[in-house]
């Protein structure tokens, strides 16, 4: 058996669950494990194998011997949370919530639950350390089943006491206290959740590194991937420009960068706000930087956005990541509106992880109150045994719907939203240039 991955939009593949012959809809990108043997055979179906189950799918299948770049964009509740796969298996994470959703879906996808399986992330970027984006970051460092190699971060900390504001020292509009590595805090007061990321990033044993604007383009290990860092925005002498407030602060400086791969460009903004989008702005070509076809909007669709920014990424494909619990009144109308007039082509899309996850069946009950709540429970399990995630890859499958999955080629962009009656899926394709 070799692994291929699906051409088609969407695909169904056929199993028997001992009862009759039941499908599910695989979708773009989707790997299949196939004996070459039946490439030319003369039946309707062929045998594969797909998330472990055997079975078959149409000969017809257009299959690749290439990986896509598998973008998900995770309902976390508020927050953010987003996994990419490069075309060579190359596995980025940028944030992860504010509890533990990140880490089912890793559990969920990679079947966890399996003593022979285990995951490398090659690399996390921590946009800023706000809780609803660092917390659920910690449980998945400490997973023993889970390796994390390098960490990327703003540079930006929160302090107990010891400086003049919670974001360390600032003196005449400028943020004077960076940090690159965890050597920096050492004997600094920490709040407590950012001392416990701290902690589990020393136990992890992973690199961390201070990104901003000056980094350029990050090598992650796949040359069909390119990866460019566009903020922070230094000031002279290492500082950081004081946005006249703490959460306008450590918002506007999140890291921020653009993801290309061939013809396709994606923007991860963090929670970028109005002063973090106008400084950015103001760098000699940042608007033509900011241009992409898949963006990842900032600050769970907040009023507090700019529009200038919005018209320069003039966005094809657009996923707002928010929760219904606290309500924050996310995604804002206004928000909306915004992207739909900077929207690209002919039928610009905008998702919602919040929306997406109440689409479950009424007559689910599990499902319904998973998706009415604002993070999965995992903290009562102890990962030490392998029980442990049985039970958290059953717990996160009743959140599926809410993932919005994006997957290119390079060329043709494919989006899709699960819909819950009968495995089904929203689904979209075009190509980069469609207008």
């Amino acid at each position: 058996m070799e692994k291929r991955f699906l051409a088609n939009k969407t695909k169904r593949f056929y199993f028997n669950n001992g009862v009759e012959d039941t499908s599910y809809v695989a979708i773009h990108g989707d790997e299949l494990l196939v004996d070459p043997a039946q490439d030319n055979t003369t039946n309707t179906r062929r045998d594969a194998t797909y998330r472990g189950r055997q079975g078959t799918i149409a000969s017809n299948t257009k299959l690749l011997t290439k990986r896509s770049l598998e973008l998900y964009f995770l309902d976390i509740g508020q927050g953010d949370a987003s996994f990419i796969v490069t075309p060579d298996n190359v596995k980025i994470l940028v944030d992860g919530g504010l509890k533990d959703r990140a880490l089912g879906f890793l559990i969920w996808k990679y079947r966890l639950d399996q003593a022979q399986n285990s995951v490398v992330i090659d690399h996390l970027f921590l946009s800023h350390a706000d809780k609803d984006h660092v917390v659920g970051l910690i449980p998945l460092l400490n997973h023993p089943k889970i390796e994390v190699r390098h960490i990327y971060h703003n540079g930006i900390g929160l302090y107990e006491s010891g400086h003049n504001t919670e974001l360390g020292t600032m003196l005449s509009d400028k943020l004077l206290t960076l940090h690159s590595s965890v050597q920096d805090l050492a004997g600094e007061s920490l709040k407590s959740d950012f001392r416990n990321w701290i902690d589990a990033v020393v136990a992890s044993g992973a690199t961390y590194k201070r990104l901003d604007a000056s980094t350029g383009f990050l090598p992650i290990g796949d040359a069909s991937v390119q990866l460019e860092v566009l903020g922070p925005i230094l000031e002279p002498g290492n500082t950081l420009k004081w946005f006249g407030g703490k959460s306008h602060t450590i918002n506007g400086h999140s890291v921020i960068f653009r993801l290309d791969h061939k013809h396709v460009r994606t923007f991860f903004s963090g929670d970028l706000n109005v002063e973090g989008s106008e400084h950015f702005l103001s760098v000699p070509g940042n608007n033509l930087r900011a241009n992409a076809h898949i963006f990842k909007a900032p600050h769970h669709g907040s009023h507090e956005f700019s529009q200038e920014f919005l018209h320069a990424v003039h966005p094809m494909v657009t996923v707002v990541s928010s929760g219904e619990t606290p309500d924050h009144g996310h995604p804002r109308a206004v928000f909306l509106g915004g992207l739909g007039l900077a929207g690209r082509g002919r039928l610009p899309l905008i998702f919602s992880t919040e929306l997406s996850a109440l689409f479950v069946d009424a007559g689910d009950t599990d499902a319904v109150a998973h998706a009415n709540t604002e993070v999965t429970t995992l903290d009562d399990l102890d990962f030490s045994n392998s029980n442990a995630n049985s039970e958290a890859r059953q717990r996160f499958k009743k959140i599926l719907p809410g993932i919005i999955n994006v997957r290119t080629d390079g060329e043709k962009i494919f989006s899709f939203r699960r819909v819950q009656m009968g495995y089904q899926w929203e689904s979209y394709e075009f190509k980069y240039n469609d207008l």
